[in-house]
């Protein structure tokens, strides 16, 4: 190829010029988090504390991600593809009770746990997990579990070649072992008779680790505000400054001024004429200084303006850049409803689909693991379910649930309960399924339905024979027993 068709082809970017500068050598994941990992975690954890930007996208996510807790809705089948009720309602009961005690503790409930590990996964864009089994009770599960921060997981910890960043693993980057602090020193308010701070390695299959990971092959995780950090620094300095010109604006105050002609001598001083000091105070609700003004002398009264009268637009702008970069809604953060339904209906679609796809590894990597399964296992080895239900059950089914948590609200109710008609009418989704749409358990609301008088519920009220023909079953199979 000639050389002018090797230079048109180029790609310009990938060449240094005047106008285009080169970019920063760019290293591993793990060499990079390495470095600033523990500054972005401080940044994060400072900014989540004192910044109200920082706290508002926490909570909006929070809320919108988990909300008061996940549901957990068994599925488990008999042989035939049928649902086992009686297995799924005693699964459901258990796992409430369990529901109440969660972390070893016992003082946190699984709501609680589910909202500190999504505010810490955000935070620091990491939480750990150890699976813990103490031991069961009359009337309690012997699982339990253990958050861990990510500060008890050194980064610098380096034991080997397999382990980095306190993480080993084996050839093909399994991990093996977790190794943990024993206790954070910075959380410490004596450090007296402690032991030594070394790491314990604990078994990789016992600690579960939620990570949000932006790169190949990255060992830890990175805040969901690496990014935004700097810019969420500048919108609280810029309000700072703003509120600050705004306060000495209601704090009117004014001074005295003296012209270049003003003769101190040739003046009478209101405490008399041999008077050499100015004792004067300028008192704003004591207008009658005025009168002791001297010949020369005037009051000028100080109104600083604001920073800039488009601070409002400004800070709207920087907010809606910040709130792309942490996947959330602008108005979610800046409580800003002032537009017009089509476009309220947009954001409001776009953001809780980026909530739902982290709701999605949030279930997938911690919630169905450590907060279903786990417990499920245990219960199953304590003997808490009942074993005629068990015996009829398919095993490949035994796990399967359907977890789901806050649903997107609605802008116009009577819209979304029209297409949830249509959906329901059409077979492209369950009643059940409508029902959980909409924020509620079908178990409860079935219960309460029909403990209720059928005459308020006309659409339900028609024979069902399915439902017949599943009862005249349980009644044979329970004569045949």
């Amino acid at each position: 190829m000639p050389l002018d068709g090797i230079i048109k082809s180029r790609y310009e970017a990938g060449y240094p010029s005047d106008f285009n500068l080169s970019p920063p050598v760019s290293r591993g994941a793990d060499a990079e988090i390495f470095s600033a990992g523990a500054r972005l975690r401080d940044w994060a954890r400072y900014l989540a504390k004192n910044s109200a930007i920082f706290k508002a996208v926490l909570d909006s996510r929070v809320a919108k991600g988990v909300g008061t807790g996940l549901r957990y809705e068994p599925m488990v089948r008999d042989r035939k593809g049928e649902l086992l009720p009686k297995l799924n309602d005693a699964i459901r009961r258990m796992h409430r009770q369990w529901s109440d005690a969660a972390d070893v503790t016992g003082e946190l409930a699984r709501e609680e746990v589910e909202r500190l590990a999504w505010r810490d996964w955000d935070t620091v864009g990491e939480v750990f997990a150890r699976r813990v089994y103490r031991g069961r009770t009359r009337t309690s599960l012997g699982f339990q579990l253990q958050l861990i921060s990510s500060e008890l997981v050194p980064y610098g910890w380096v034991d080997g070649a397999n382990a980095q960043m306190g993480i080993e693993r084996d050839e093909w980057g399994k991990p093996r072992r977790v190794f943990v602090y024993p206790y954070q020193p910075q959380s410490v308010i004596g450090h007296f008779n402690l032991p030594s701070l070394v790491p314990k390695a604990i078994d990789a299959e016992q600690i579960c680790h939620l990570r949000r990971q932006e790169e190949l092959n990255a060992t830890r995780g990175v805040t969901l505000f690496h990014a935004v950090i700097f810019r969420a620094s500048d919108v609280a300095e810029y309000q700072q400054s703003h509120r600050r010109a705004a306060r000495a604006s209601a704090n009117l105050f004014a001074s005295i001024n003296r012209d270049m002609d003003f003769d101190p001598g040739e003046s009478e001083h209101p405490e008399g004429a041999n008077a050499t000091t100015d004792q004067r105070e300028l008192n704003l609700l004591d207008l009658q200084i005025l009168d002791f003004l001297k010949q020369g002398e005037s009051v000028n009264f100080h109104a600083p303006a604001h920073p800039n009268q488009n601070a409002v637009e400004f800070v709207n702008q920087e907010l809606r850049q910040f709130a792309a970069a942490c996947r959330v809604a602008f108005s979610w953060i800046a409580y800003v409803f002032d537009r017009a339904y089509a476009a309220q209906r947009t954001e409001l679609v776009h953001a809780w689909e980026l909530i739902g796809e982290d709701r999605g590894q949030f279930i997938r990597d911690f919630a169905k693991p450590c907060l279903y399964i786990d417990p499920l296992k245990t219960a199953l080895l304590e003997g808490r379910l009942p074993a005629r239900e068990l015996r009829r059950a398919d095993p490949n089914t035994l796990f399967d649930v359907r977890i789901e948590g806050p649903v997107m609200p609605q802008i116009d109710p009577g819209k979304d309960k029209a297409a949830a008609k249509i959906d329901q009418e059409m077979g492209w989704e369950s009643r059940q399924g409508n029902i959980r749409r909409f924020g509620r358990e079908p178990g409860q609301v079935d219960a309460e339905i029909e403990s209720d008088n059928p005459r308020f519920y006309p659409a339900l009220s028609q024979p069902d024979a399915s439902l017949d023909k599943q009862k005249d079953e349980e009644r044979n199979e329970e004569d045949d027993a």
